[in-house]
């Protein structure tokens, strides 16, 4: 199924909501799935903002690699751009990462709930719970 098909069945506006959700988190997952970007988002956390050389500063990365994935946090509005003058200064979106940590949430409980009681798990693996 591609990420535009929508299932047969059921409620289509509920689908296309569910959809739409899956395909919003997928992206924000998809921004966050680079040890840099989340080396990056760490340290943005620690402090209100840094231009890219002071995040360069910071991590054994290569300038450019690191407005690469600047640009890709920014892109999936992970972050804010304050031009000033020639520089660029990052900020947290504090407000879509929150936004994300609540659907990662909503996702992984609805997932839980739809779980049959009686499953039995693969040996050497561990039950999904939304408190880990």
């Amino acid at each position: 199924m591609s990420g535009t098909d929508l299932p047969t069945g059921g409620n289509s506006n509920d689908e296309a909501e569910d959809l739409a959700s899956c395909e919003d988190l997928a992206a924000i997952f998809r921004a966050l799935g680079h040890p840099a970007r989340l080396a990056i988002i760490k340290q943005l956390a620690s402090r209100k903002g840094a231009c890219c050389g002071e995040i360069v500063s910071h991590l054994p990365l290569a300038q450019s690699t690191v407005s690469q994935h600047l640009q890709v946090l920014k892109d999936a509005g992970l972050l804010f751009c304050d031009t000033r003058g020639r520089n660029c200064h990052y900020a947290l979106n504090w407000q879509m990462l929150s936004l994300a940590g609540c659907r990662t949430r909503e996702f992984w409980e609805r997932l839980n709930a739809a779980q049959p009681e009686e499953t039995e798990q693969p040996a050497g693996t561990l039950p999904v719970s939304a408190t880990d």
